[in-house]
């Protein structure tokens, strides 16, 4: 029963955040945030981000009621070593789109003002640089030994 209530949380928060930036012409898809452990003062964010404009799209900054900061970043891989490196904007081009995934391009958020748990939803505002800006409620989900631990594995059931 509380798997079903969870679920269900999930799916009426990816449904409010696509009603939500409905009027902009960016599209959000795929939003997640995994569940991490009480105390923990980083956690990330994944989405899919489109783009059903005629011109390109730049996000110039995120921002959330729930974190302290929101940095967008992209993992290289260099020597065989991965390390994070901060993206100043996101530009999505004429009817693109932009995928941040583990192991990618992802949201990097910063000291949660509350303790987040699967089922509950993060605000994050997207700022445009023609200063629209849209918001997109992103719903935390919990990955478990049961679900294989692979974030990409839950990434592909939405």
């Amino acid at each position: 029963m509380k798997q079903t209530s969870i679920a269900l949380g999930t799916l009426l928060a990816l449904l409010y955040s696509l009603i939500t930036v409905a009027d902009s012409s960016l599209g959000v898809t795929e939003a997640w945030i995994r569940e991490a452990p009480p105390g923990a003062d980083v956690l990330a964010a994944y989405m899919v981000i489109a783009n059903r404009d005629v011109d390109t799209v730049t996000i110039t900054t995120i921002s959330s009621p729930d974190f302290e900061r929101v940095e967008v970043h992209r993992t290289l891989v260099e020597d065989g070593v991965a390390r994070m490196v901060p993206v100043e904007s996101l530009q999505i081009t004429a009817a693109g789109r932009v995928v941040l995934e583990p192991g990618g391009m992802h949201l990097m958020l910063f000291s949660p003002r509350r303790q987040l748990r699967a089922g509950n939803s993060v605000a994050l505002d997207l700022q445009q640089s023609d200063s629209a800006s849209i918001r997109v409620n992103v719903p935390v989900v919990k990955i478990n030994a049961a679900d294989g631990d692979d974030d990409s594995h839950h990434h592909q059931h939405h």
